[in-house]
């Protein structure tokens, strides 16, 4: 808890996002192990530890090391793909669109989550909000600047309800910390994914408007990833998902299993959230 009352007394001071210190399960760098994994930062540090569990699972399933890092913003997650710092990534959806369109990854697998993906904006429980537009010029919290659920498409949602309605937005930079800058004061709503979001089951907290469905978070490899590799990661993975020990692990991200992806799906995410994009 003190570390949520520093982060209360930033953004009171500057309105500005806080900067968000890397801390385990991430690691600065992962210049070492067989497979280096990126994971986008759709929970803070301290709530991220399955996404770690689930890739050394699979580490441990193919008999290899792996390293699991993330950075703060989902597009330093991507330019860390873009360099070839990583093999595989767990990544955004509209991140992943990006990097599609740009060529630099490959969609392989969708997570099949227990609800549907999509954006939600909530409130606090005993907030008088009822509807997004009752939002307008509040403090609000997105997630991150290319996060499609936290900030795209309440972005699109929007654009009718009038100028300067999202005048005190910031971004929080994890779906949690969003979730608890409504908690606490800090913002009147939020932007999030509805599968964290449920996974998470923070009380004190109430949805006044939820977005389409869209294809979920995927795993994807940068391009040009040796194929035998890629084969071989893709095949443990979904053999690791459907262990016992994989299915627990899933659990606690929201996620049933894994299915294949198609990168058009996510493509088009991005090509119609890039006109709000900053």
């Amino acid at each position: 808890m003190r570390g949520l009352g520093v982060l209360a007394l930033l953004l009171a001071a500057c309105a500005r996002p806080p900067e968000v210190a890397l801390a385990p399960p991430y690691a600065p760098e992962a210049p070492t192990g067989t497979v280096r994994v990126v994971v986008a930062g759709m929970r803070s540090p301290k709530e991220a530890k399955p996404y770690r569990a689930l890739f050394q699972g699979l580490g441990e399933w193919l008999g290899v090391r792996v390293e699991v890092f993330g950075r703060r913003t989902y597009g330093e997650v991507l330019e860390a793909l873009r360099q070839g710092r990583a093999h595989l990534g767990f990544l955004c959806t509209l991140a992943a669109g990006l990097g599609a369109e740009e060529g630099v990854l490959e969609v392989l697998l969708a997570g099949e989550t227990f609800v549907p993906y999509q954006s939600l904006v909530v409130v606090r429980a005993s907030s008088p909000y009822r509807t997004l537009a009752d939002l307008k010029g509040l403090p609000f919290a997105f997630t991150d600047p290319l996060s499609n659920t936290g900030h795209a498409w309440p972005k699109l949602a929007a654009r009718g309800l009038g100028e300067g309605f999202f005048a005190q937005a910031f971004f929080a930079y994890h779906h949690d910390r969003a979730l608890l800058a409504v908690l606490q004061g800090l913002a009147e709503g939020a932007a999030v994914d509805r599968v964290v979001y449920e996974t998470l089951g923070l009380s004190g907290l109430r949805v006044v408007w939820r977005g389409p469905t869209d294809p979920p978070p995927p795993i994807v490899a940068r391009k040009g990833l040796d194929p035998g590799l890629k084969d071989r990661l893709l095949k443990g993975l979904l053999a690791y998902a459907g262990t016992p020990e994989g299915q627990r692990v899933l659990r606690t991200l929201g996620l049933k299993g894994f299915r294949p992806a198609e990168a058009w799906d996510y493509v088009r995410v991005y090509r119609r959230a890039e006109e709000v994009l900053p």
